[in-house]
């Protein structure tokens, strides 16, 4: 039990710490400038609708006079008045819902962006757990060759290889050494980049804890409610058409009334008009109405066009996963046989002095070439895999 606790204070004092991929996208969503703008336009955008919907401002007017009639006395006459527009019936709430409906569809659009964000988090925690994996895979591969080849050295100081190949060993070594280095830089730039973008303090005590990587699967579920977000969008921008239909088909939208006070030389006058516009006399509502259908159509041609492309779109990609996880099986069965099998007998046959140091190298370097296919192939599934779900704009599964 007391050693349980020292190492426990030992971790925590040490400072170290593993991420799992949900922490990860906590702590983007926690500091998300994105999401942070996205839900200020939405605000914004609501605000200009209330603006551009609100009553004109009331207005006050005057006139002033300077009279001299024929009979009696000179004197000063005057008018004010107020005068304001009202909307008529309930053109006002249909304006600010027509205006809402289409601000909601373009935040709803906006949504994925966020989608694509966190998607594409879930894709470089993967990499980089695939970076990780194989900088130790090759490290193990390169401290293998490393104690071979100091066995060499020795067989070469009794005299027992030649000169030839023990420099051919190496020149394997430290070309194995210079890509060992090549691939540890992967592994942290692909670090950095997930932590920088996940707003994560980089520390080389920090890792991922890798064990919760999505499974390599050759069909992936991906729900019936595909393309939601899309569906959402057309829908309230063909509502929105409808509602402007609706409201330029009233042949009245608003009237204008107006009170005013006259002050005469002996009269004091108190009057209030009402003003109507005659709407026959112009077809602004009219042409108003027919661009709101014209809308709708177009809104209903370009979402069919949009959602042909989406769905051919989407069948490439998981004919793609598919094809990439037949072979991440496949290459991982070869993989098995190569270091179960051939490999051992490889080495054996080379040690006994039956084949060359020339056949032995080609045999490490192809069994490596398979490994580096097998990581790349996997790479490539998980990039697809998410630009997949992207593109489906919705949660995925595991």
């Amino acid at each position: 039990m007391k050693h349980i606790i020292l190492f426990a204070l030992l971790i925590q004092f040490s400072g170290a710490s593993t991420l799992t991929l949900k922490k990860v996208l906590a702590s983007a969503n926690n500091n998300n400038a994105l999401s942070k703008s996205i839900e200020q336009e939405a605000l914004r955008l609501e605000a200009r609708n209330l603006a551009d919907t609100s009553l004109d401002p009331m207005e006050l007017y005057g006139t002033g006079t300077r009279a001299h009639p024929k009979f009696g006395d000179n004197g000063s006459e005057y008018s004010v008045g107020l005068l304001q527009k009202l909307s008529w019936g309930d053109t006002q709430e249909q304006d600010q819902t027509i205006s809402r409906l289409n601000n909601e569809a373009n935040m709803l659009e906006e949504d994925k962006k966020i989608l694509n964000f966190q998607n594409g988090l879930k894709s470089l925690y993967h990499q980089h757990c695939l970076d990780h994996k194989n900088y130790k895979s090759f490290r193990q591969n390169y401290d293998d060759f490393a104690k071979l080849y100091k066995k060499k050295q020795k067989a070469y100081k009794y005299q027992e290889i030649s000169k030839a190949e023990l420099m051919q060993l190496e020149i394997e070594k430290n070309k194995l050494y210079a890509q060992l280095q090549e691939i540890q830089m992967i592994q942290k730039m692909s670090k950095q980049k997930l932590f920088i973008l996940g707003r994560i303090n980089l520390s080389s005590k920090t890792t991922l804890a890798c064990s919760d990587m999505y499974p390599v699967r050759e069909n992936v579920k991906v729900g019936e409610n595909r393309f939601q977000l899309s569906k959402e969008a057309y829908d309230k921008r063909i509502q929105s058409t409808q509602v402007a239909i609706e409201r330029y088909s009233k042949p009245l939208d608003s009237i204008s009334l107006a009170v005013q006070y006259d002050k005469e030389l002996d009269v004091d006058k108190y009057s209030i008009g009402v003003s109507i516009p005659l709407s026959f006399t112009s077809n602004r509502t009219e042409q108003e109405r027919v661009a709101a259908m014209h809308k709708s159509s177009a809104i209903d041609f370009q979402y069919e066009q949009t959602m042909l492309e989406k769905k051919s779109m989407f069948f490439q990609l998981r004919s793609t996963l598919k094809s990439n996880a037949l072979m991440i099986k496949s290459l991982k069965s070869n993989l098995r046989d190569y270091k179960k099998n051939l490999m051992p007998l490889i080495k054996k046959s080379y040690d006994l002095g039956e084949s060359s140091v020339i056949e032995y190298l080609l045999n490490r370097q192809n069994y490596h070439q398979l490994k580096q296919e097998l990581f790349a192939t996997q790479k490539a599934y998980y990039r697809t895999l998410f630009r997949l779900y992207t593109l489906s704009e919705m949660k995925d599964r595991k």
